[in-house]
């Protein structure tokens, strides 16, 4: 069986830095972590990684999607540690696209981007127009959000096997531009929260990444081998 192709996002970078606490910057933590995940995944062998960013620069978040459908992806995780005024969050949380959000989404991604682009490589949409190709969109995701859903279901129960603090809410929706893609199961986890004491600390310390790398590698291989099963199940 060949290599995961897993797209690892590191947020912002360059002009835009994220969220800013105590002098830590959200986009310095986020590549910290990325390239770090990105070493323990290839080590594996299990997985090949492509990196949206792997220095400090700004990339647009259309263009870390077409990242995802050019390396044709078999999942795009997106990297964050935000930071609240009230300070009160803790813990990890992973994010999938909102319901109510994706046709919304069809309709910016096929009125902004180019045909070629929008279904990484999986359909030619080249010469529709915006309504067809915001039909095939979803017809596509309809497709995707299972396995998303399935992605998101792994990566909770991973941290949560590891023993790592998770936010009250571990798994919640928003409608995140990254997360727009027709075609890729698409998920975005915050690693902790800036703006809490610990979470920074945790978010510092290498032992701590460590444990957090192999959750998501974890987490990871369980639902691989879940969609494999799907897979063969459909096959027979």
């Amino acid at each position: 069986m060949r290599p995961t192709l897993v797209v690892l996002d590191p947020g912002h970078g360059g002009v835009d830095p994220g969220a800013v606490h105590e002098g830590t910057q959200e986009a310095n933590v986020t590549l910290t972590f990325a390239r770090e995940l990105a070493e323990a995944l290839e080590r594996t062998g299990r997985y090949e990684v492509v990196l949206t960013r792997d220095s400090d620069v700004f990339v647009s978040l259309e263009a870390r999607i077409t990242v995802a459908h050019a390396a044709q992806a078999d999942v795009f995780l997106s990297l964050h540690a935000d930071a609240l005024a009230d300070g009160e969050a803790v813990g990890a949380t992973v994010y999938t696209l909102a319901e109510g959000a994706a046709d919304a989404a069809a309709t910016a991604l096929a009125e902004r981007h180019d045909r070629d682009d929008l279904m990484g490589g999986g359909v030619d949409l080249t010469g529709t127009d915006d309504t067809v190709a915001g039909v095939l969109m979803d017809m596509a995701r309809v497709q995707t959000r299972p396995a998303t859903d399935r992605l998101a279901r792994a990566l909770v129960g991973g941290i949560r096997d590891a023993d790592l603090h998770m936010h009250r809410h571990p798994w919640q929706q928003a409608a995140f531009s990254v997360l727009k893609s027709p075609s890729v199961p698409s998920v975005l986890v915050e690693l902790g929260f800036l703006s809490s004491d610990a979470d920074r600390a945790r978010l510092g310390d290498r032992r701590w990444r460590t444990q957090m790398e192999r959750a998501l590698i974890a987490a990871l291989d369980t639902w691989v081998a879940g969609e494999v099963a799907l897979q063969d199940l459909r096959l027979r």
